[in-house]
């Protein structure tokens, strides 16, 4: 009894225990309300399922602290079944691409060890729809090795023979289910020989759970419950003696049991994961893709970083199991596999179960990112070296160098759906060591926006949050296309106290009211690169530090900048050949220029193509430079400058009516006579186009004629010079100006008199009455032709 009484003692101080080397500490059991407290953010499924009417089901639809209808709670207790199904309106559309995201939670086996059975996800064309579940022999829901999902060995006779059709027709009909099974089903292992009195012995008793005789520890597999060749048939053989000692006699009894053959098979390997691969109490990431060109299905675990179930984690998973994604993919054909019809719809759910032992209670749970059909899209995060030739960094082997610039962009991208991707809110998780300088978000029907709460000075990586607007690809209500959202972010990589820096992973969100999806950006290294170099603008309209400057525009054209890099002490200059210079107009890049060796050192021009400047910009065009060189150096600085391109017009005001000899009328003497334009001659131009515009004003005649025919005489303009031109024989140019304003107006008339503008010449034959003509007023916006 002492003995007993120390060996008690030492056990209540224990408080770990050790499998395969690795610490598992020992924790009170949550319940299953405190499990769903822990649960991540998902979107509300209520409207979308259905239990049905299957006795005894356990499924349900749960709350957890995001709100009412996120989660799917299929067990709580041992020997239990749960299903719940997609309802009419919410089948998967399998002629279409498909994505169905969610989190898994399977239970923590690390308190109690290994709980059971596990949980499957299943598309299903059953007759029985939202009442189909695998049943036993009585009809009862079937829990424990079939998941509620695969057929059951309905014999009580072992010796007979195993019908793998009878198997078959007991799991859900025309169907495909992954599996996440949590307990490896091998009552008799694949190593026992032929008449290992255990097995015997279990296959004396009735039906055998043995199902993952193929594979071992937890696991995810797929395959087709409702196909016979998804079951093969597995043989033990007894031989007994009997007999007398001079006439012995030998008899083989034979006993039949099943086993699944498993596809698409994932497993961690082995080691401590294998026991908590799967309920180590984590929500872990599932992604099913359909690929309806292909008719692939792939399901990738593990492909977000895993949530804590409990306040307190303590990782005892091992670290490939906890940071690996594992995808695997299967061919499924939607007629011959599951029955669906044209229309491509199929049903789709979760069924789960549980086994006997108390101890080891599983919580099966599920909560959706993304509800198959009902918002289907994809998010991406790209980091762009635009220093090295717009080099995509997307492993975390690559390497930038400080000054380096960055483009980050986000991508959301709606592809299908019943539903416009609503009330989406991004939560951006930038990385370190990037100074971030703009942050711009553009959409698919045009419209742009900025992310105003962007610290422009901070390298420690930042958290944003940013609402955006609705996303779908096709009219809803009165909210046009808008398929896509860009949120591009523009940096320069910033070098930490060692030679190279290595840059975490980040990872961010896009949490809408129907859908949540993620996005993963890859980690970096950030190398220091020793010198520095810096950028002035020379020549007219720059500021005094040479470092932005601005130019007024009445009309697009070439506009060329020039300037100076200069290396900051210690640095090794590279020939002008080695120097790159890399523009952008508006956010857009222009083509890069590699500067000239003819030139002096450093020295170099750029010229901004007409194309790129644009007319009525409130803020003018914005035009960034920066340089870098062969040797890894960047510009220390930007240059900038801003062209405004007037937008304005150019207007031509002038009197319907104008006569000759009314003001001061004078009678014809029979000799050649000139006579003045009268002062209801009122000619203006208005020009709003801005200062260095320029314009000229051409005046062109009809014949002048009365009731008694043409006059002897013409229409002429004179000029200060004395020299005149014709407005009947051709256009004369009346004036040419260039505004000296933003707001510039001429009176083109003021001026004239007896010996300057328009004149009326009279020959010595002209008749007198009363003329007419039409005078015709061409104003272009060019100078005048020399």
């Amino acid at each position: 009894m002492k003995m007993r009484s120390i060996l008690l003692g030492i056990v209540t101080v224990v408080t770990g225990l050790v499998w395969g080397g690795q610490s598992v500490t020992v924790q009170a059991k949550m319940t299953n309300d405190q499990i769903l407290q822990t649960a991540p953010k998902g979107v509300t499924i209520g409207e979308y399922f259905s239990r049905g009417d299957i006795s005894g089901n356990n499924a349900k639809i749960s709350s957890t602290d995001f709100g009412d209808g996120q989660a799917v709670n299929l067990t709580t207790g041992a020997n239990q079944a749960g299903a719940i199904w997609a309802n009419d309106d919410a089948r998967m559309n399998l002629n279409e691409d498909q994505t169905a995201s969610m989190w898994m939670y399977f239970g923590d086996g690390r308190k109690t060890g290994s709980a059971g059975d596990g949980m499957a996800f299943v598309l299903q064309n059953d007759s029985n729809g939202v009442n189909a579940i695998a049943k036993n022999a009585d009809g009862t829901p079937a829990a424990g090795q079939s998941m509620g999902v695969w057929g059951t060995d309905a014999r009580t006779d072992m010796t007979k023979p195993l019908d793998t059709d009878a198997i078959a027709k007991l799991a859900i009909q025309n169907s495909w289910a992954v599996e996440f099974d949590t307990v490896s089903n091998q009552d008799i292992l694949p190593t026992a020989a032929p008449d290992d009195a255990n097995s015997i012995s279990l296959l004396k008793k009735g039906p055998v759970s043995d199902f993952d005789r193929d594979v071992s520890g937890q696991h995810i597999a797929s395959s087709f419950p409702g196909k016979s060749t998804t079951y093969q048939s597995n043989q033990a053989s007894e031989t007994t003696t009997g007999g007398s000692w001079l006439f012995p006699t030998t008899t083989t009894t034979n006993y039949y049991y099943p086993s699944m053959i498993h596809k698409g098979t994932i497993t961690p390997g082995t080691g401590t994961s294998m026991f908590t691969f799967l309920d180590a109490g984590w929500w872990r990431h599932v992604t099913m893709h359909w690929d309806s060109s292909t008719d692939m299905m792939t399901y990738s675990y593990n492909d977000q970083v895993p949530r804590s179930g409990e306040e307190a984690t303590t990782a005892t998973s091992s670290t490939d199991s906890v940071s690996k994604t594992y995808t695997q993919s299967v061919k499924i054909n939607p007629k011959e596999d599951l029955g669906v019809g044209s229309d491509g719809l199929v049903r789709w759910g979760f069924v789960g179960s549980t086994g006997s032992s108390t101890a080891a209670i599983e919580n099966n749970i599920v909560v959706f990112d993304q509800v198959p059909g009902l918002v289907n899209g994809d998010t991406t995060a790209t980091l762009t070296d635009t220093s090295q030739s717009d080099k995509v960094i997307d492993d975390p082997s690559d390497t930038v160098n400080s000054g380096d610039r960055l483009s980050l962009n986000y991508n959301l991208k709606y592809t299908s759906g019943r539903e416009s991707w609503k009330d989406i809110v991004a939560k951006l998780n930038l990385p370190s060591n990037i100074v971030f300088k703009s942050a711009t978000i553009k959409y698919a029907n045009g419209d742009t926006d900025t992310i105003s709460d962007l610290d422009t000075s901070s390298s420690t990586g930042q958290a944003l949050s940013k609402s955006l607007e609705n996303l779908n690809n096709k009219q809803d209500g009165s909210t046009a296309p808008n398929a896509t959202a860009d949120i591009t972010l523009n940096g320069v990589a910033v070098a930490g106290s060692s030679d190279t820096t290595a840059v975490k992973e980040t990872h961010s969100s896009f949490e809408g009211s129907n859908a949540l999806m993620h996005t993963t950006l890859s980690a970096f290294n950030v190398k220091k690169v020793n010198g520095s170099m810096t950028m002035a603008l020379t020549g007219d309209n720059i500021d005094a530090g040479g470092i932005s400057g601005s130019q007024k525009l009445t009309e697009a054209k070439d506009v060329t900048l020039t300037g100076q890099i200069t290396y900051g002490p210690g640095s090794t200059a590279a020939a002008n050949s080695g120097i790159t210079l890399h523009p952008q107009m508006n956010g857009v890049n222009l083509p890069t220029k590699t500067l000239s060796d003819s030139d002096a050192a450093g020295k170099f021009s750029y010229t901004i193509p007409a194309a790129s400047i644009i007319s009525g910009l409130t803020d003018g065009n914005q035009f960034v430079m920066y340089a870098t060189d062969k040797n890894g150096i960047n510009s220390a600085n930007d240059v900038g400058y801003t062209i405004t391109l007037k937008d304005g017009t150019l207007d031509l005001m002038a009197n319907p009516t104008g006569t000759f000899n009314v003001d001061h009328p004078r009678n014809l003497t029979g000799s050649a006579m000139s006579f003045p334009a009268d002062s209801n001659w009122g000619v203006q131009v208005k020009d709003t186009r801005g200062t260095g515009g320029t314009w000229t004003l051409t005046a062109q005649a009809d014949p002048i004629t009365s009731s008694n025919g043409l006059l002897d005489g013409d229409i002429v303009y004179e000029k200060t010079n004395g020299d005149q031109q014709s407005l009947t024989q051709g256009a004369a140019t009346i004036d040419t100006h260039t505004s000296d304003s933003d707001s510039d107006e001429v009176d083109v008339t003021s001026g004239w008199d007896s010996t300057h503008g328009i004149q009326l010449e009279t020959n010595a034959g002209a008749i007198s009455g009363s003329y007419s003509t039409t005078v015709h007023w061409s104003l272009n916006n060019v100078p005048a032709s020399e």
